[in-house]
């Protein structure tokens, strides 16, 4: 899990994890929080996630938590099908914006014209 190249003035972090559980979510957290060190605006892009459970979950509204505690905002993006009836059940975007690309996801963190990446 690495930070790919960033677009000017937003960070982007996609985890090359297929599944994020109780297995490998404290090192994805890790990895997410590294991911959020010198920037203010982040997309977590999930692109490559194919299953998230509980804790995996829990790890990325932890860190949404406390990107925002530190005045950062962060937008999803990449949600697979999987992924997003788990999203859908608990109501996330109700608390996070969720997009369908990096282009779109970096577009609203900007104030840009989104593309075709729309949010959902």
């Amino acid at each position: 899990m690495a930070p790919i190249s960033n677009p000017p003035g937003v960070g982007v972090f996609r985890p090359t994890l297929r599944k994020i559980d109780v297995l490998n979510s404290e090192a994805f957290h890790a990895s997410l929080i590294a991911a959020m060190e010198g920037c203010s605006r982040l997309v977590l892009d999930l692109s490559e996630v194919q299953f998230i459970d509980s804790s995996g979950l829990g790890k990325i509204i932890s860190g949404l938590r406390a990107f925002r505690e530190k005045g950062g905002e962060m937008r999803l993006c990449g949600v697979q099908a999987p992924v997003r009836v788990l999203f859908s059940m608990v109501r996330l975007s109700d608390i996070v914006g969720i997009d369908e690309d990096v282009d779109g996801a970096t577009a609203r963190l900007t104030g840009a014209s989104p593309g075709l990446g729309s949010a959902r």
